[in-house]
């Protein structure tokens, strides 16, 4: 009896035996097969540079599909299993933009890890085998450019732009310049016959000098003044030999109206020096309009900037107002459009912008500018905003000591709001 029950415990030990190492058996092969999945994953580092590798046929039999880059280091972990696949978390979509590669889950499909490469993320996903391109920056998506230029396209203007008149009537007896002439500003360029605006210079110019000696003379003052004693002192006598019974009372009258004579007589000598000193005035008043008369025929450059057109040849006889020669500018430019507004042009006043000109073929000149004007009116409406003409201000840009831009070139502005 203790044989056969020894026996049977032997039978169950064995059995009991087998069926642990059959089992252990199992576990360690699945458990074998993820640790090196999971290792070889693991010792690998993916750099963030532009990667596209579509999905191979059977990377999804070992990796699970697609691997997502992670914006920072972490462990790397297997995908769930088939039994797990409602428990695969969700991408975070406060990451960013989501980032693929497609890769195979053995050693050698991985590149070589590099210094500075990103690890690997926890997250494995199955997605179609159609395969993503990664970012360059591997960081996120560059920003868009700009969207909300306003564009239109005009001809480049001349700032300022003059034609030169005569001032007065007379003969050009000096035309200084001629087409294409560079001037610079104040320098003379035209001289009309001046002879006798120079003439009534030099008449003005003596009436001065005579107004001035006659303010500065005072001597009818003090002969006045002189006459007033003698006649205090007359009167002072005659009133004593009146007292005396020697003069008459008619006598002692006259007397004091002259002494009333000689003091009016101060006053007037006063009053006539104030009149020359006033006089001087005037005089001076007419030399510097004489000297304008001269000034007026000799006519200057308002501004720095090129003769583009003459209308008038020397020795001819202009009238004041005939247009003689045109100036203009090369030092900055204007290019006039339209623009569409759904918002206030307050957003346009002071707004920078880009000017591109064509400047032959195949080549085109950007250059900088503000806007300078915004029309306070709208031209027109229409069902996406109202119209306003705008004008950009642009400097000009020195090749070789010469201008690039000139007056007619076709140009293309953008504007950007200041939102």
């Amino acid at each position: 009896m203790a044989q056969r029950f020894l026996i049977g415990l032997s039978v169950v030990a064995i059995a009991v035996s087998l069926g642990t190492y059959w089992w252990n058996t199992s576990e360690h092969a699945a458990s074998s097969a993820n640790s090196v999945a999971s290792v070889s994953l693991q010792r690998n580092l993916i750099h963030p540079s532009n990667i596209e590798v579509q999905l191979d046929e059977h990377a999804s039999k070992v990796a699970g599909g697609v691997v997502r880059l992670a914006s920072a280091q972490e462990p790397l972990t297997l995908p769930p299993s088939d039994t797990d696949t409602a428990k695969e978390p969700a991408f975070n979509e406060k990451t960013g933009p989501e980032k693929l590669v497609s890769v195979e889950a053995n050693q050698d499909a991985l590149p070589p890890a590099t210094s500075g490469a990103i690890a690997l993320p926890t997250q494995l996903r199955n997605v179609p085998s159609t395969g993503l391109r990664v970012p360059s920056d591997g960081v996120s998506v560059p920003a868009a450019t700009r969207t909300d230029a306003l564009t239109f396209s005009g001809v480049l203007s001349f700032v300022n732009d003059v034609w030169i008149p005569a001032q007065t009537d007379g003969i050009i007896q000096q035309l200084l310049v001629d087409e294409g002439s560079v001037v610079q500003a104040d320098s003379v360029l035209i001289e009309l016959d001046s002879r006798l605006a120079n003439a009534e210079v030099q008449v003005a110019e003596n009436e001065k000098t005579s107004a001035m000696l006659k303010a500065e003379d005072d001597s009818q003052i003090k002969f006045s003044e002189a006459s007033l004693d003698v006649a205090k002192s007359v009167l002072l006598r005659s009133q004593q030999l009146y007292e005396t019974g020697v003069e008459t009372r008619d006598d002692l009258e006259k007397k004091n109206l002259e002494r009333i004579k000689a003091g009016f007589q101060v006053d007037v000598s006063k009053r006539e020096q104030k009149i020359n000193q006033a006089a001087v005035g005037v005089s001076d008043a007419k030399l510097n309009a004489a000297k304008v008369q001269v000034e007026l025929r000799t006519i200057k450059a308002p501004f720095s900037g090129m003769v583009a057109e003459t209308q008038k040849e020397r020795f001819e006889w202009v009238k004041a107002g005939d247009q003689i020669l045109r100036l203009v500018s090369l030092e900055k430019f204007r290019v006039r459009g339209f623009v569409l507004l759904e918002e206030s042009p307050n957003i346009l006043e002071g707004a920078p912008a880009r000017v591109t000109v064509p400047i032959g073929p195949g080549k085109v000149e950007t250059i900088d500018g503000v806007v300078g004007f915004v029309k306070p009116e709208s031209v027109g409406k229409k069902q996406s905003g109202n119209e306003y003409v705008v004008w950009v201000e642009m400097p000009n840009r020195m090749v070789n000591g010469k201008y690039l831009f000139r007056g007619g070139m076709d140009a293309k502005v953008e504007i950007y709001p200041q939102r």
